[in-house]
């Protein structure tokens, strides 16, 4: 026999109510570590995609026997030339109207900045042996605006056109 008249009822307003208050406290500890995890993840990505995009315009140009390039998109901002993303075309320059391969870079707070030698440039062109035409080496950092934010990443391209990806200390 059941000596408790409250057994099986469920919870009172104040458990839950603590309950609640518990939940809301570690969830204000837990979302800006959270939003951090995501700058983290998209600052990776930018970092892959170009890697990617560098690899796949080099044997491409090797595959059709001519020219393959990557472009940035908008290359009129001198301090982000390829943030807004970039694209792989036939030709050099191609048309990003008709490309082989579209990387929308755009992730609002962030930048991919063209360093040394490559500051400025908005187009890698590859030759049908896979080699960089220019034979420029340089550096493009992918960085977030956040100072809160690091690491971001440094993109490494050989004079023969290999990239390679370091973590970077965007704001020290």
């Amino acid at each position: 026999m059941n000596t408790n008249p409250r057994a099986g009822r469920g919870f009172t307003l104040v458990e839950l109510m603590v309950t609640v208050a518990i939940a809301a406290v570690l969830l204000g500890f837990a979302l800006p570590a959270f939003n951090d995890f995501v700058m983290q993840r998209r600052i990776t990505t930018t970092a892959n995609d170009f890697v990617l995009a560098m690899n796949y315009a080099r044997s491409e140009a090797a595959r059709l026997g001519g020219i393959v390039s990557v472009q940035a998109l908008n290359a009129a901002d001198t301090d982000n030339e390829w943030g807004p993303g970039f694209c792989v075309v036939e030709g050099d320059p191609g048309n990003c109207n008709d490309p082989l391969r579209v990387f929308d870079v755009g992730f609002g707070d962030g930048t991919v900045d063209a360093l040394d030698a490559l500051d400025g440039a908005d187009t890698f062109s590859f030759n049908s042996r896979g080699m960089l035409t220019a034979g420029a080496a340089g550096v493009l950092e992918v960085c977030t605006t956040d100072v809160t934010i690091d690491p971001g990443r440094s993109l490494t391209i050989s004079a023969v056109g290999r990239p390679s990806v370091n973590e970077l200390e965007c704001h020290p």
